[in-house]
């Protein structure tokens, strides 16, 4: 490949490069103005969040500790009100008659 070729390339691949960092420092602007506008969270920053939290439990020992014998997993230590014993299928409640209902919707 002649110098021409080279140079010519190299500067095709500045140019695409300056371009992806121009896109992702308009995004991450337009993701912040969002996030002070709006109080939601960049989706980024949440999946980024949810990343820490399995790797810090995987340190822990969560996944090993599923293996072991007698041991109840991580769900266990995550939700202890999850460990109930009692299974409730149908709840009795008392139905009455002149309940405020939703109007009917009538179309003309």
């Amino acid at each position: 490949m002649n110098w021409i070729a080279r140079i010519f390339m190299g500067l095709l691949g500045l140019g695409f490069l300056a371009a992806l960092l121009f896109g992702l420092l308009c995004y991450i602007v337009y993701a912040t103005l969002r996030w002070l506008l709006t109080g939601r969270k960049p989706q980024v920053v949440m999946v980024w969040q949810q990343f820490s939290a399995v790797r810090q439990n995987f340190r822990q020992g969560g996944f090993r500790a599923s293996t072991r014998q007698g041991s109840e997993g991580p769900r266990a230590r995550a939700a202890p009100f999850a460990r109930d014993d009692q299974v409730v299928d149908v709840e009795v409640r008392e139905v009455v008659e002149d309940a405020p209902r939703l109007p009917s919707e009538r179309r003309p």
